[in-house]
């Protein structure tokens, strides 16, 4: 199965495989100039007390924050982030996220800026 997403700036290549069934996946990384990339981050929060709905309260409040989920395991909270630049990634991360009181540590994801279109 060959997918084509865009036709410029840098060519993807892979190939799967599974069994006896092999894929290949064909792509581009759109150029800066043709889309806007936000930058993205998924961010595990642990917190004092689980399940602190003022945590989430405080959470909410921060635009950059896109999405909130409880989880149950080593972290209490998964939050998607979404801002600019990585500099303005770094500020929402380090100067409101973990400023929150009852959050206790912090594990951050930075996804990929590639994109599929």
């Amino acid at each position: 199965m060959i997918f084509e997403f865009s036709s410029c700036a840098k060519y993807l290549a892979g190939i799967t495989s599974s069994g006896n069934m092999s894929e290949s996946v064909t792509g581009y990384m759109q150029s800066p100039s043709e889309t806007q990339i936000k930058e993205s981050a998924f961010v595990m929060i642990t917190c004092e007390n689980q399940h602190d709905v003022s945590i989430i309260e405080a959470l909410e409040s921060i635009p950059e924050v896109k999405e909130i989920q409880y989880t149950y395991g080593n972290y209490d909270a998964i939050i998607k982030v979404e801002t600019d630049t990585a500099d303005s990634m770094r500020d929402v991360i380090e100067y409101q996220i973990r400023k929150v009181p009852g959050i206790r540590s912090t594990t951050t994801l930075i996804s990929s800026p590639i994109l599929f279109s």
